[in-house]
């Protein structure tokens, strides 16, 4: 098992964040993530999630971490949805 805390500081490790969020929404397995990064900027959505997926590939490999549910933006990406912003998925797990 991986603490929330490890997931963070991994990513913050590989990626430049203002804004990061890591969020358990089932037994430890099922994890949200919630990334602002200059690092995105002038990057496709598919491109930002690769960026995540290749920080965490060991855990979602070994199956520490099952299912992983991103929500990644740029700066500018990130000052145009703030203001509406939810984090709620639209469905329980």
């Amino acid at each position: 098992m991986i603490t929330l805390l490890e997931i963070e500081n991994k990513i913050n490790q590989k990626l430049k964040t203002i804004h990061l969020e890591v969020i358990d929404l089932r037994g430890g397995d099922h994890i949200q993530v919630i990334a602002v990064s200059p690092d995105f900027e002038n990057k496709s959505l598919i491109d930002q999630h690769k960026i995540i997926y290749e920080i965490l590939s060991l855990e979602m490999k070994s199956n520490v971490i099952h299912a992983l549910t991103l929500k990644t933006y740029s700066p500018s990406q990130w000052e145009k949805v703030k203001p509406g912003f939810k984090k709620e998925l639209g469905h329980e797990i």
